[in-house]
């Protein structure tokens, strides 16, 4: 039979007196205990079976900045507040996360930009494999497709459209002699025929601007020439 001194069977021991900063006292906040826990401060071997984890992690989190109810040393164990490195803990998974998460992001924006895609395209999403290992797929479909006659080389395209432009933009600028000569255009003729000519290339113009098809600075270069570049 206990005596009448004996402490409950469920009492709590009495804790150290430490001082909470500011700092852990926002984790305390953030990350209590879990409900039905008490309190209790513990060894290392303790606070290492309650975290599920080795006495030499606790060791190496003690260094990098776990809180410490009491330093051991010279014969003196460690004594841990269970709260606290529970608190410690929890919010430097959470900070991990949170940094992993940001890394991420940005990893996610650059790719994004590399690839000139949106961020919430998938492809900005693709780890640095699994792109090469796509833009392999695509250049072997792309070839089997040049070799069928179904895929015509950028390059090839590009030469075609310039050299079109270049007839249409000859063309245009040289009908109005070509009518007054043909036609026998009187001179205010032969000019409503130039301003309509350069309206047109003006357009055609200013429609590859839109579209971005050139992909280069155009400063201070006649709307006809921009045909050819």
């Amino acid at each position: 039979m206990l005596g009448s001194d004996a402490p409950a069977p469920d009492a709590a021991p009495k804790l150290l007196a430490v001082e909470v900063d500011d700092d852990l006292a926002e984790k305390l906040r953030r990350f209590p205990l879990p409900d039905g826990v008490l309190d209790a401060d513990m060894n290392q071997e303790e606070i290492a079976q309650a975290l599920s984890t080795t006495v030499n992690t606790i060791s190496k989190w003690i260094r990098d900045g776990m809180p410490v109810a009491q330093v051991g040393g010279n014969g003196r164990a460690y004594v841990l507040r269970l709260s606290h490195c529970w608190a410690w803990r929890h919010a430097r998974e959470a900070e991990a996360e949170t940094r992993s998460r940001h890394n991420e992001n940005q990893i996610n924006l650059l790719r994004a930009e590399f690839l000139g895609v949106d961020v919430n395209n998938p492809a900005a999403q693709l780890s640095a494999k699994e792109r090469r290992e796509l833009a392999e797929a695509d250049m072997r479909w792309s070839e089997a497709q040049r070799r069928r006659g179904q895929l015509v080389p950028l390059t090839d395209v590009i030469e075609l459209l310039e050299s079109i432009g270049k007839i249409v933009r000859d063309g245009i600028e040289s009908m109005p002699d070509r009518l007054e000569r043909e036609l026998d255009l009187a001179p205010p003729e032969v000019a409503a025929v130039g301003r309509i000519g350069a309206d047109i290339l003006s357009a055609i113009a200013d429609r590859i601007d839109e579209e971005e098809l050139q992909g280069r600075d155009l400063p201070d270069v006649e709307p006809g020439a921009r045909l050819l570049i």
